[in-house]
């Protein structure tokens, strides 16, 4: 079972190896970003992540999402504080438009490739969901660890755990460490950028 195991490892690393190699020779120059998000909403908010070529604005062009859901007959049930419920990893739309805080962190060609692999290792190691054990911000870190961050605790709330794994993270001097983004013109340049909603403002449209 365990030469199965290591076996199956192995074939998924070369898989992520593969499609990063696809993407890196043709898109040497381009650049690629990963946003770990987080909203407001609901009791607790929501973490996901978007990543995506960056375009001449700054801007995720055709960005990928994904996010760490409880589903099934307890989703929208106060029995999710203590129970255990099957999980997704999917997109809902709801959730771009309400983006409070977001931290963007540059990453290589090579990294944009071998992430969708990683996305779906996770899903298919993480089938349940748990407000204690795993939930949205343990899906974020779990990605967050595979690219080398270090990470801050997940019993948190969604905001408060992008903005700590921005500090524990950022490259960038302090004078990056906040900026107001705007539906319209240019995007701050970093290669790390904390993105907060401004009070009485519109959501976060980048």
């Amino acid at each position: 079972m365990a030469a199965k195991s290591r076996a199956r490892f192995v074939l998924m690393g070369i898989a992520a190896l593969v499609a990063a190699a696809a993407v890196a020779p043709a898109c040497a120059n381009e650049r690629y970003a990963i946003e770990f998000r987080a909203r407001s909403g609901g009791i607790f908010g929501h973490a996901y992540i978007a990543y995506g070529r960056v375009d001449a604005g700054g801007r995720l062009l055709r960005p990928r999402y994904a996010g760490f859901y409880p589903s099934g007959i307890l989703e929208d049930t106060p029995l999710l504080a203590v129970l255990a419920t099957p999980s997704l990893i999917k997109f809902k739309p709801r959730d771009a438009r309400r983006s409070d805080l977001v931290y963007r962190r540059e990453i290589s060609a090579f990294r944009y490739g071998a992430l969708p692999a990683e996305v779906r290792e996770l899903r298919r190691d993480r089938p349940f969901w748990h407000l204690t054990f795993y939930n949205c911000n343990s899906f974020v870190a779990d990605v967050a660890e595979w690219m080398g961050l270090r990470v801050p605790g997940t019993l948190q709330l969604p905001k408060n755990f992008v903005r700590d794994l921005y500090v524990l993270n950022r490259r960038s001097a302090p004078g990056f460490v906040y900026a107001e983004a705007t539906a319209e013109g240019r995007v701050p340049q970093a290669r790390d950028m904390l993105f907060l909603r401004a009070i009485g403002g519109e959501p976060i449209d980048r």
